[in-house]
This record gives structure tokens, sequence and C-alpha cells, in this order.
């Protein structure tokens, strides 16, 4: 069984609304909501690497935004290697502490 979408009057029901003015404005509306989620989202990336590491890529501290502004979508696109940290528990248990001794 296959299954063929045949548009209407030879035109797609995507092609109307993406080029119908609200079509448009939502897009670019959603284009810049992405945007600036993946520039935050690298940006608290970068902030997190220690300042060893930033020298070792060539940034320092201060030129993160900056840097992160210069981007272009691909590379916003890409996923950091970095490892999230574990979240650090504040309970100590008797045997942590037997073993630390």
């Amino acid at each position: 069984m296959s299954v063929q979408y045949k548009p209407q009057s030879g035109r797609s029901a995507i092609l109307a609304i993406d080029k119908s003015p609200w079509g448009t404005i939502v897009s670019r509306w959603w284009n810049s909501a992405i945007r600036s989620w993946q520039r935050r989202k690298m940006k608290a990336v970068l902030h997190r690497l220690d300042d060893r590491i930033l020298q070792d890529i060539g940034l320092s501290r201060g030129e993160i935004e900056d840097f992160v502004d210069g981007l272009s979508s691909a590379e916003l696109r890409m996923t950091p290697i970095a490892p999230e940290p574990a979240p650090m528990s504040h309970d100590i248990s008797h045997a942590d502490l037997r073993r630390a001794a």
C-alpha cells in the first residue's frame, strides 16, 4: 500500500501557509526564539568551562558573549562534548565517612 499526497489546485497547503503574511511572521518569530535559546544554551556551556579550557580554545570569559553572538545557526546547533556535571549530594552517610578515614 502506498500513500501519495495530491495537492489541490497545484499547490500544497504548506506553501500556502508559508507565503501568507501571518505564516512569515510566525516563522520569523519561531526562528528568532530558537536562535535565542541556542545562544543562551551555548553561553551557559562555555561559562561552565574552567579558565584553562577556555584558554585552550582561545577564549577568555569576557569574550564568550561576542564569540557566541558571532556564531552561525549551524554552529549554534553543535552538541557540546563536555558531560553534564553530576549533582552533588550534601548528605554524608556514616559509611562514606568510614571509607574516607
